[in-house]
């Protein structure tokens, strides 16, 4: 009888110790996984990553992490992880965008041109690549020249000339 008792303890404190374990891997290990970048679109745990991903980027967005307001635009736009959220990814965009974040500003000048906003015209979209393409953004200055190939010979010019200086 004694040695079931002791049998008995030793199983509970077993379980206590297995919980403990997968207690700590779901608080602990796995948000760090989800955080440093290892578990990626292949990764087994990669759906389940999103809320964690999310949060952390809201988190640093509301601390005034303007990179991370950008990614957050992003997850929410694709939906990647999280439910799509248009309302939610125009408003942290917008947030990147008034920060002077290039990416953001390229970003804000492609969603303006998929009539996001509503309506789009070259008076609406121009600046905004403008901004960007002022900063050094590659992609920026690759659709002003695309944009004034037809329309403006000279500014087509000038923004190749940026992009062959680019690289």
């Amino acid at each position: 009888m004694r040695i079931l008792k002791k049998l008995f303890l030793f199983l509970i404190i077993l379980s206590v110790i297995a919980v403990a374990a997968v207690v700590y891997v779901r608080q602990v290990v796995e948000p760090r996984r989800c955080l440093s970048g290892e578990v990626d679109v292949h990764h087994p745990d990669y759906v389940r990553c999103g809320p964690i991903v999310e949060q952390d980027l809201l988190a640093k967005a509301q601390n005034g992490d303007m990179e991370a307001a950008y990614k957050l635009a992003l997850l929410y736009d694709v939906g990647d992880r999280v439910p799509e959220n248009r309302e939610r990814a125009i408003y942290w965009l917008q947030k990147a965008e008034q920060a002077n974040l290039a990416d953001a500003q390229y970003v804000m000048a492609v969603w303006a041109e998929r009539k996001y906003f509503g309506a789009s015209s070259q008076d609406l979209v121009l600046p905004m690549y403008e901004a960007a393409a002022r900063q050094g953004h590659l992609n920026a200055m690759k659709s002003l020249a695309n944009i004034y190939r037809d329309i403006d010979p000279d500014k087509h010019a000038y923004w190749m000339k940026r992009i062959r200086r680019h690289k």
